[in-house]
């Protein structure tokens, strides 16, 4: 049976990019599997494509293909200690799987096989999946040789977590922090328990606030703030039925890399 082909890109909606892409799949691996994670991507936000990616690989069979069309780089192809292949320019868009799933080896795809033409990566994705040795899509690529960017490790301890943003989910209003849910579970912080949680940019506090943890924004009155298990994996805050990006930090819609914004959770 063969992998199914996962995309993601920045083409936005409408945009016959997706078709195409998969249509050029489909010439060269008849039957594969396609699917659409989103079309819909942040235009050059690697950190935030990283992180859905990251959310999105857990799900699909070991071995499954994904195919991220964002950003400029050089064609890469990754494969991960599960089987499951990530290609993509060489920007940074595999670090969170690589990080967390761990990287088992890495190759550049050689244009002189898949053409030089922006198609090349899902002609390689379309081989691969018809059974092409992950060896022969061009040569290997050292852990120092790509683009990886930093994911520092957070700092848990009895009643204390802290670690940095590491997206944004403006949709929602939401913020994730890079603090694992099975990290924070070692604090001894229980559902119910009241936090405090501070932010700081540049070393300067800039939001301040005392609030439950809990398992769903029920748990809380309209409007008002909790730090809940992300979907992701990770710790997120929020504001139960509003935005708290937009009522709370708003500044950091402008910074290029919300990484850039620490979080200290406390237990109270």
């Amino acid at each position: 049976m063969k992998p199914a082909i996962v995309i993601q890109s920045d083409c936005g909606y409408p945009s016959t990019l997706f078709a195409r892409t998969a249509g050029v799949i489909e010439s060269l691996s008849p039957h594969t599997q396609i699917s659409a994670e989103s079309l819909g991507m942040e235009k050059n936000n690697i950190r935030m494509v990283s992180a859905y990616l990251f959310t999105c690989v857990p799900f699909w069979p070991d071995g499954t293909i994904f195919l991220t069309l964002l950003g400029e780089g050089r064609p890469l192809a990754v494969r991960l200690s599960s089987g499951s292949i990530l290609i993509s320019p060489d920007n940074g868009i595999c670090t969170m799987c690589a990080a967390s799933f761990g990287l088992d080896e890495a190759r550049y795809i050689q244009n002189d096989i898949f053409g030089h033409d922006e198609y090349a990566m899902a002609r390689c994705a379309a081989g691969l999946a018809s059974g092409m040795a992950f060896e022969e899509i061009g040569p290997k690529a050292g852990r120092e040789e790509i683009c990886l960017f930093s994911v520092p490790a957070s700092h848990v301890e009895e009643g204390l977590a802290e670690g940095e943003v590491g997206m944004l989910l403006k949709t929602f209003g939401n913020i994730t922090f890079s603090i694992g849910t099975d990290e924070f579970e070692t604090t001894g912080i229980r559902t119910g328990d009241t936090v405090q949680v501070t932010f700081t940019h540049d070393d300067q506090i800039v939001y301040q606030e005392e609030m439950t943890y809990q398992a769903s924004f029920g748990y809380v009155e309209e409007g008002e703030p909790l730090i809940f298990n992300g979907s992701s994996g990770y710790m997120d805050i929020g504001l139960n039925r509003d935005n708290f990006i937009l009522k709370c930090l708003p500044e950091i819609l402008e910074v290029q890399d919300p990484g850039e914004y620490k979080v200290r959770i406390e237990k109270r």
